[in-house]
């Protein structure tokens, strides 16, 4: 029987077949060959008494995110807000980035617009509406578009991640008959404290689901292991007319996209961002030897 498995804590992970949910434990073959199911993974099972299962086979896996460690994501939803938690451009475009890397559509969630001034809510959202992302705008407590939410999420089996304190918890408490845990914003550090304590993936409707995923706010970007790829994975960098074909849009001359810089036509928060990352990723490139 096949099925996917929809929480797991320890060794025991939850299977949802469509017609039941079972406990399973993965056969002790999958420690010989270091692979290891995760929330996400299509698997066969093996009915056992009692409603429990053993996982016998892992079906091929559509791409992973190794942290929170979740297998076949569809779309991500990345949480935003400008204040309270106070916004972070950085690790957006660091999602971004990994995002287009391994293939997976974003929707950018820009909660708490309540909190905000409406001249910022537009100009982020200008900033990545540009170059062709989807951006919603939500106020968790009025008038939350869950018509227009779902109809994203049809389908798909989507991640909702983002830093703490964002509203993520709140959002599938709006999204799903199911209670979730809703933590405060610490007022030290205006970060909200992580309420999400394991992987779990809420089944909306026949074949969509939504991962609820631990808040985290930082990740690597070791997926790519040289820094000359990064521009691919940048939408608005990416097949540019520069005069040299392997262009960075750094310091190259005739450069299509410094060009546009200029002009206005490249956010100058993305290419900074783009610049900040291509450091690093040369820093740790180098460190290696």
């Amino acid at each position: 029987m096949i099925g996917k498995i929809i929480k797991s804590q320890k060794e025991l992970y939850y299977v949802d077949t469509n017609d039941m949910v079972y406990k399973a434990k993965a056969r002790g073959n999958f420690r010989v060959k270091d692979k290891k199911p995760l929330v996400g993974d299509n698997v066969e099972i093996e009915i056992l008494e009692d409603d429990k299962a053993y996982i016998t086979k892992l079906l091929a896996r559509k791409n992973e995110i190794k942290r929170p460690n979740i297998a076949n994501i569809d779309q991500l939803l990345v949480f935003i807000t400008i204040n309270d938690p106070p916004l972070n451009l950085y690790n957006l475009d660091k999602y971004l980035a990994m995002c287009e890397y391994l293939n997976i559509s974003v929707t950018i969630m820009l909660t708490k617009i309540d909190l905000a001034p409406c001249e910022k809510v537009e100009e982020i959202s200008g900033i990545y509406k540009n170059i062709g992302y989807e951006v919603i705008l939500i106020d968790n407590y009025k008038d939350f578009p869950q018509e227009k939410i779902r109809e994203i999420l049809k389908g798909k089996t989507s991640a909702v991640s983002g830093a703490s304190g964002v509203g993520k918890s709140t959002f599938l408490s709006n999204l799903i008959d199911a209670e979730i845990e809703i933590g405060d914003i610490s007022q030290k550090s205006k970060r909200g404290k992580n309420t999400t304590r394991h992987t779990e993936i809420f089944k909306l409707a026949k074949d969509t689901f939504i991962f609820d995923t631990p808040g985290f706010d930082s990740f690597d970007l070791d997926f790519l292991e040289d820094e000359n790829d990064l521009k691919n994975n940048f939408v608005e960098l990416r097949d540019r007319d520069c005069k040299f074909k392997d262009c960075n849009h750094i310091n190259e001359p005739s450069c299509r996209v410094k060009e546009d810089l200029e002009k206005g036509k490249i956010s100058a928060s993305r290419y900074k961002n783009y610049i900040q990352l291509f450091e690093e990723l040369k820093q740790r490139r180098l460190n290696k030897w």
